[in-house]
């Protein structure tokens, strides 16, 4: 009777879903890529001023596998948190492809300013970098071995052919974008200008390597991973331990923390006040942005605010980067940001 239901159902459950990912698996279609690339990056890792973690080093390796193949385009998802050293990867990778172009595309402006600071910094100064963004080029991008963008980049009608691409923070772009600048750099002839959507369906269609990368993949990326439609790479650790200490406070601690605050700052070292709200609500018991800010504003200098709707957010990010002592956010900040002066969080109504 009723006692082999439950298990029956679950049996059935677990059939279909083994059934259908076994399905998802057999749409997986390999294109040959354009070329085998196998660039050295020893000049590369010797001069990094740090040496990379373990598992850094068996990403890389993992890449270097991919990209030596030319019957086979890779498709390589790589997932590590923020700060686990996904731009040592980036660059390696560069270095793989080498004499042969790269290009990366980031979701903002700011985190492709910042890969293109890091590339310059830390590539050999023979590797000639160049950024794409909205009204503003650095560096030649029809001349150079490694191109940094923002989504500017679907823009060009002049970009270079790339051996290898690569998409940073890929949950931010749609698939017809990512699909877009795989096309864009693909197509071997470029008088044929033949529309992206031709040029997926012909059958001879050799692909460039593709390497995402992204601290969470969306629903979709993981439905991929899982039915083996992407190969993926997995960096959990980071480069070096951080201390973090957290501690709860109420409202009498708040002179000490104001100290604490001036002290920070003395240090040159960066603060980061997150609330809660943008402005007044009447059910949340909680001070806001906009209610605050004049209190912050008077008593200290150099001090930034902004919030997840601002438009102007990434100008403000670029700037307290430069000049700042305090931000005034709400929890979106930015990801993936780089401020190695802030060292103090706090948090308004943390719960």
């Amino acid at each position: 009777g009723n006692m082999f239901k439950p298990d029956f159902l679950a049996v059935l459950k677990f059939l279909e879903a083994y059934n259908h990912l076994k399905k998802l698996r057999g749409k997986k279609i390999d294109f040959p890529a354009h070329r085998a690339l196998n660039g050295d990056i020893t000049p590369f890792v010797e001069d990094l001023p740090f040496s990379l973690t373990k598992e850094q080093q068996e990403v890389i390796a993992q890449i270097q596998i991919d990209l030596a193949r030319e019957e086979k385009a890779a498709k390589r998802m790589v997932v590590g948190d923020v700060g686990s050293g996904k731009t040592m990867v980036i660059l390696a990778s560069v270095m793989m492809a080498l004499p042969h172009k790269s290009i990366l595309m980031a979701p903002t402006s700011l985190l492709a300013l910042q890969l293109y600071e890091e590339a310059c910094k830390h590539l050999p100064k023979s590797v000639k970098v160049a950024l794409v963004m909205q009204g503003k080029d650095e560096g030649d991008y029809t001349e150079a071995d490694f191109i940094i963008g923002t989504h500017a980049l679907l823009f060009k009608e002049d970009l270079p052919q790339a051996s290898l691409v690569m998409v940073d923070e890929q949950h931010r772009f749609g698939t017809k974008q990512r699909q877009s600048l795989e096309a864009l750099v693909s197509a071997e002839d470029k008088h044929l200008k033949c529309s992206a959507s031709e040029a997926l369906n012909a059958e001879s269609y050799k692909k460039p390597h593709f390497i995402q990368f992204s601290a969470t993949p969306i629903p979709r990326t993981q439905a991929m991973m899982e039915s083996e439609l992407l190969d993926v790479s997995l960096i959990t650790s980071t480069p070096f331990e951080r201390e973090v200490l957290t501690q709860t406070i109420s409202k009498q601690d708040f002179p000490n923390l104001l100290t604490h605050i001036k002290e920070e700052i003395a240090q040159q070292h960066q603060v980061l006040i997150i609330y809660p709200l943008v402005e007044q609500s009447s059910e949340v018991p909680y001070q806001s942005l906009e209610e605050s800010r004049g209190f912050w504003e008077e008593k200290f200098e150099n001090v930034y605010v902004t919030h997840g709707k601002d438009k102007d957010k990434e100008e403000v990010l670029l700037e307290f980067r430069e000049k700042g002592d305090i931000l005034l956010a709400t929890t979106v900040v930015e990801v993936g940001i780089s401020l190695p002066r802030l060292t103090l969080i706090v948090v308004v109504g943390a719960e």
